[in-house]
């Protein structure tokens, strides 16, 4: 009987990890606010940093192995989460109503990852050495002033010139380099904008054909619920996130199952959906949202998400990324640093304090953030992507698409990550004021959670892509005073080279 209520507590407490992909938030410039206390900060969770949002969750880490050989919580603790939990949360998370039979050939979403090389490139160009101190310094400042810490990996990308450095612990006792692959969290939103944008512009689908048009025929379909799934809500507007939808992380004990169920698909994700949709219109930071596109995009892309971003961006532009899973997750990804007061400490390695193992973190964080936030890749991969993505020499996109891309933020600003910023097809907009007077305007998209953040901006007016990738989260006001350490280290990047 103990042994059982020990098991449930340790459910509760693993459960408590999940992000707290923020709630609607007075606009802020990166003030210092404390997170949750029952949540792990997502791209989303701490209100005025880079991560906040006003959305609901995309990660927990539950299903704890019966055995647990690490921080076990107190007695006390055991007999109170026994008392306020009863029930027990069922590993499965299939949907509820039964599917038609298929009727269309989609792919599945599990298809393994090859062997993906991390090892920095040397092709490229060299800023001057001023410029690399300078960069050096600013990173310096910012991780050296950090509260909590771990790692931090940046680059910086610009007509065939590359800066990358690191510093810091990516595991205990290991230093990370520059090939230390590091979840990127929202940031792989930006894949998905522009993999469906690529789509459109092949004739597959438009911006403003319905949810019901363009997946009704997909196999996993009929088990979504309509009082949830808005069959009318268009890709433009789930791709602004202004469809309506609600948040499918809002059903924590769900989510646990996902961790522990024996299959699963995307569609499960959806099928977690608790409460009705609003009409659209209203921006509203939502990962359902993410999950409808991937499955879209799979269906008309007959691949599934991964080989479709090797298929069309990763392969022709040679860039390094997989995606979070037990299997593909390469052995030296930075591990999560994070709040682990539920195991007994204050601050520090999540998969070493937790009673579970980095591979069930992968297993369950990466069914939770799929499309939306579940890739792995380095700074440096990360930078030259979105100069690839945004400059007008890159690659990614034609000039027609880039033109969609842009011209898609809205002309209003909306409160996203604590920020009044422009936001569009998964894209964000802010300027930035440099100290001779001057403004640059930065593209780009923040992510993290769950030990991770992230941010990519592309500045046109410097035509330069920075990328900091750091393996926690990073939730407070940076070394430079205005800002988080992340969006600190890219404006001080930005001054540097602007002089």
């Amino acid at each position: 009987m103990f042994l059982r209520a020990l098991e449930i507590s340790l459910i509760l407490v693993s459960s408590m990890l999940c992000v707290a992909c923020g709630s609607s938030r007075p606009p802020s410039q990166d003030p210092v606010v404390e997170p949750l206390p029952t949540r792990v900060a997502d791209d989303k969770g701490i209100v005025g940093t880079e991560e906040a949002t006003t959305v609901q969750a995309t990660e927990i880490a539950t299903s704890i192995p019966p055995r647990p050989t690490k921080v076990m919580p107190s007695p006390t603790a055991v007999i109170k989460a026994t008392q306020a939990e009863q029930i027990e949360i069922t590993p499965v998370a299939t949907p509820t109503i039964e599917a038609a039979s298929p009727t269309v050939s989609v792919p599945t979403a599990t298809v393994a990852t090859k062997e993906v090389s991390f090892i920095a490139a040397t092709e490229y160009d060299s800023f001057s050495t001023e410029q690399q101190d300078a960069f050096r310094e600013i990173v310096d400042a910012e991780f050296d002033a950090a509260k909590e810490k771990a790692s931090i990996s940046v680059a910086v990308y610009g007509g065939n010139r590359l800066w990358t450095y690191a510093t810091g612990e990516a595991d205990t006792g290991k230093d990370i380099t520059v090939d230390t692959p590091i979840l990127i969290g929202s940031t792989s939103k930006t894949f998905v904008s522009a993999l469906v944008l690529h789509q459109i512009e092949k004739g597959h689908y438009g911006l403003d054909d319905a949810l019901e048009t363009v997946l009704v025929d997909h196999p996993d379909y009929p088990s979504f619920d309509q009082t949830k799934v808005n069959a009318a809500v268009t890709v433009r507007e789930m791709l602004s996130m202004t469809s309506g939808l609600a948040d499918f992380n809002e059903n924590f004990k769900g989510k646990a199952g996902l961790f522990s169920a024996q299959e699963w698909k995307p569609a499960d994700n959806i099928n977690l959906l608790q409460s009705g949709y609003s009409s659209p219109g209203n921006f509203k930071y939502v990962d359902t949202n993410l999950v409808l596109l991937g499955l879209i995009a799979e269906k008309y892309g007959e691949n599934d998400l991964y080989g479709l971003y090797n298929q069309e961006f990763l392969k022709p532009l040679g860039i390094s990324a997989v995606f979070l899973t037990e299997s593909t997750t390469p052995e030296n990804t930075a591990r999560p640093y994070d709040d682990i007061s539920n195991y007994g400490g204050s601050f520090g390695n999540l998969i070493d304090a937790a009673p579970y193992s980095f591979g069930h973190y992968s297993k369950g964080q990466g069914r939770i953030r799929w499309a939306c936030c579940g890739l792995i890749s380095t700074a440096e991969n990360m930078a030259r992507w979105g100069y690839e993505l945004y400059s007008d020499n890159g690659k990614a996109l034609s000039p027609d698409n880039r033109n969609i891309l842009i011209q898609s933020l809205s002309d209003n600003q909306v409160n996203f990550q604590g920020n009044m910023q422009n936001y569009g097809y998964f894209i964000a907009k802010r300027v930035f004021a440099l100290a001779n007077g001057t403004e640059i305007t930065a593209y780009g998209h923040p992510g993290g959670g769950g030990g991770y953040s992230s941010l990519l901006r592309y500045s046109p007016e410097l035509d330069i892509s920075v990328s900091v990738l750091a393996n926690s989260t990073l939730s407070f006001q940076g070394h430079c005073g205005e800002y988080a350490p992340r969006t600190c280290t890219a404006i001080g990047i930005f001054e540097a080279y602007s002089q």
